[in-house]
């Protein structure tokens, strides 16, 4: 019973596949946000949150002692993030 209550909750709190998961830029937000937490759906923000989004974590990965993410890194992934970005 126990393990069927846990089972039900775990099912019920994963997050949804990631869209377009194979693409270079859905491979490099994994790889890169996914060290410190479990990447965003990019559904969940505008384009132009994500803007603002990936500017504070890149103080966070700074802070964290983390390699910095390069240009074409950035632009990858907030590329990827607006082109799958919520509308609201």
């Amino acid at each position: 019973m126990a393990l069927a209550l846990f089972s039900i909750l775990v099912t019920g709190c994963k997050r949804a596949s990631l869209p377009d998961a194979a693409s270079p830029g859905a491979q490099l937000y994994v790889s890169r946000c996914g060290n410190c937490h479990v990447p965003y759906n990019p559904h969940e923000m505008t384009a132009s949150m994500w803007d603002t989004q990936v500017t504070m974590m890149e103080s966070k990965i700074q802070a964290a002692g983390m390699p910095a993410l390069t240009s074409d890194e950035r632009e990858s992934i907030v590329e990827y993030l607006k082109r799958n970005a919520g509308t609201e």
